[in-house]
């Protein structure tokens, strides 16, 4: 159950973020800031899943709250799947398919970088 209400809680933080930035951001091509939200969510998840427990006393439920609730809110791949759909339905396919390889590459770049902050931030042991 403590898992539950972690997750529940987190996700309200998450999803309520996410809906800010798109808020504030008024790019002419608005699917920019999910590619830039699920960027940094990439990022994030790493540090979370692997340095956060390392570092802090928090627990197992914590940990999931963030990673699923708070991470999983944030980013939306569904979003970014109708997006995607709609420029191409749109006939922007150049378009559709540089938004589908920044996602994709940056986002798995971004996941590296986390991985790799949370290796050189903890000892070797603790990894």
């Amino acid at each position: 159950m403590k898992k539950i209400i972690a997750i529940t809680g987190f996700a309200m933080l998450g999803g309520g973020l996410r809906e800010g930035l798109s808020l504030l951001v008024t790019w002419p091509q608005h699917f920019w800031i999910t590619c830039l939200i699920n960027i940094v969510g990439a990022f994030v998840l790493s540090l979370i899943t692997n340095l956060l427990p390392a570092r802090l006393p928090v627990s197992e439920d914590i940990v999931i709250g963030m990673s699923v609730g708070f991470v999983g809110s944030f980013t939306t791949f569904s979003t970014f799947t109708f997006e995607t759909l709609q420029s191409f339905q749109s006939g922007h396919s150049v378009l559709a398919l540089s938004y589908v390889a920044a996602s994709l590459g940056l986002g798995l770049l971004a996941g590296l970088a986390g991985n790799f902050l949370s290796t050189y931030w903890l000892p070797k042991e603790e990894f």
